[in-house]
């Protein structure tokens, strides 16, 4: 995972009046904006956006998003790999699969295609994406089911394909899941055990461990 520092731009004196009115001015916007288009709780902590970024994602590229609950990746994950891309969305509730195919259909959107998986099986095909990713999902999973779980979505994976995990933290500032949080050690072990490979991490969620591993090609 390659880090960069940000570049100081020294400002003069004479520069900080208008400095200030343009942070002002930018503020006020930017209050405007939260009004009109309140973020929700979840986006706050979660950075979504920023994390889907960061899945290295192309245009044309397939994945999946394991346990995709109603959508919340899903679409996300839509608007990144385009028209000649593809999302899995696999989702053990029937409901949440149901919502997600009427807010496509609603939007038209014809990249997304729901998957009914099994508690250790996600159904997908092997060799099928490019990335999986899966969220706060993990510590659900009955504790001897995650290791099958995880294999399975290893075998999904292309060759050099990544997964990435995003499971609470255990110190997590918030509430949900106090008595079911999974050890960031446990959750390497995990992917290690289906032979992936950690590569990355990412620290800058606060409620979350966000790890990266890849499926090495074999030679």
């Amino acid at each position: 995972m390659k880090f960069t520092k940000n570049t100081l731009r020294t400002v003069r004196p004479a520069h900080i009046a208008i400095l200030a009115t343009i942070i002002a001015l930018s503020s006020l916007s930017m209050a405007a904006a939260r009004k009109k288009y309140p973020m929700s709780s979840r986006d706050k902590w979660q950075q979504p956006d920023r994390v889907v970024g960061d899945l290295g994602l192309k245009e044309g590229s397939k994945v999946a998003d394991v346990g995709c609950g109603s959508g919340y990746f899903t679409f996300r994950l839509s608007k990144i790999v385009g028209e000649k891309g593809k999302v899995f969305a696999t989702e053990i509730s029937e409901k949440g699969l149901k919502s997600i195919d009427t807010k496509a259909k609603k939007a038209n959107i014809t990249n997304i295609q729901t998957i009914k998986s099994d508690p250790k099986k996600t159904k997908l095909a092997p060799c099928s994406v490019d990335a999986a990713i899966i969220v706060n999902v993990l510590h659900h999973v009955k504790k001897d089911d995650r290791v099958e779980l995880v294999k399975d979505i290893a075998a999904a994976l292309k060759p050099g394909g990544s997964f990435f995990i995003l499971d609470w933290r255990m110190k997590a500032g918030v509430k949900h899941d106090l008595n079911h949080r999974v050890p960031r050690k446990t959750l390497i072990e995990y992917a290690e055990s289906a032979g992936l490979k950690l590569d990355a991490e990412f620290l800058y969620l606060e409620n979350q461990v966000f790890l990266r591993f890849n499926k090495p090609v074999k030679k």
